[in-house]
């Protein structure tokens, strides 16, 4: 399998499929860049935040 960009439609793509290996390796490339890139949502909270409080 190759590599699937890792947003939440790839991931639902997966499941879609009902391709257990598919999935495992899915997965396991999402965990991979969950420890990689941390955690993504709160630095984006922080980046919003950040540009809102410029902007005032």
């Amino acid at each position: 399998m190759g590599v699937t960009m890792l947003y939440a439609a790839g991931i639902r793509e997966a499941i879609a499929s009902n391709d257990l290996e598919k999935m495992k390796a899915v997965a396991e490339q999402a965990k991979q860049t969950v420890r990689e890139q941390g955690d993504l949502s709160s630095a984006l909270i922080e980046l919003l935040e950040a540009i809102e409080s410029l902007r005032k």
